[in-house]
């Protein structure tokens, strides 16, 4: 049955990572079931039973009997690295930030086509560069210094592939990071990985190791553990 489960939706819906504890992973799901209950959804529970909440909530307790059972069999929760692995190299990601309804409408996103402009511009301009530096070449009289200088001259360094970076725009991070899995409001979610926005420019991110950003840090400088 554990086969059948996307553990991976459990999680997002959860707003924890596969790597939480056992209490954290169990308080998410008291804490999913109670907004999902009838007493916070309808009022007099009139309907409740062919509601979207009461569908999400079946499929949310199916979900989380799959992981106690996987729990019970192999001692951790579905995605969580192995009992052998040191608590020391083990970090639980920060939760999930609720999203923000924007107060004004979202701005209108960039056709494909433009970003794939963009991408083929910065791909010639690399080109222009690469091309003009191997075209300069030092002037060569016949001597030995000049012959010695040519031979200890160091080759140009590759440029760094492009990282993410607080206040990148949302096509920036497209061209970059590729199409998210879902996007809910300012929040662009990459499996357990997640961007958020804030009026256009990206403020804050978590780079997970089930499916790293392309980044140098988990988290940006500054933000809030």
């Amino acid at each position: 049955m554990a086969n059948e489960i996307d553990f991976l939706e459990l999680y997002r819906q959860l707003r924890v990572s596969p790597d939480c504890s056992v209490d954290e992973f169990k308080r998410a799901y008291r804490r999913c079931v109670s907004t999902l209950h009838p007493d916070r959804t309808l009022p007099g529970h009139e309907g409740y039973k062919n509601s979207r909440s009461a569908q999400r909530l079946q499929q949310l307790n199916v979900q989380y009997d799959a992981a106690m059972e996987f729990l019970r069999l192999h001692g951790r929760l579905p995605g969580a690295p192995p009992p052998g692995v040191a608590a020391s190299q083990r970090t639980n990601p920060p939760p999930r930030p609720t999203p923000v309804p924007a107060s004004t409408s979202t701005p209108p996103r960039m056709p494909r086509r433009h970003v794939k402009w963009l991408i083929l511009v910065a791909l010639l301009a690399t080109g222009v560069l690469f091309w003009g530096a191997s075209a300069v070449t030092p002037s060569s009289d016949g001597s030995n210094d000049s012959a010695s200088h040519d031979n200890d001259a160091a080759p140009a360094d590759a440029p760094a592939a492009p990282m993410l970076t607080l206040g990148m725009s949302p096509e920036s991070v497209r061209a970059i990071e590729g199409r998210p899995v879902e996007i809910r409001d300012d929040l662009w979610e990459y499996g357990p990985s997640w961007v958020r926005f804030d009026h256009g420019s990206v403020v804050d991110w978590y780079s997970s190791p089930l499916h790293s950003l392309k980044t140098a840090q988990a988290r940006p400088p500054g933000s809030r553990n």
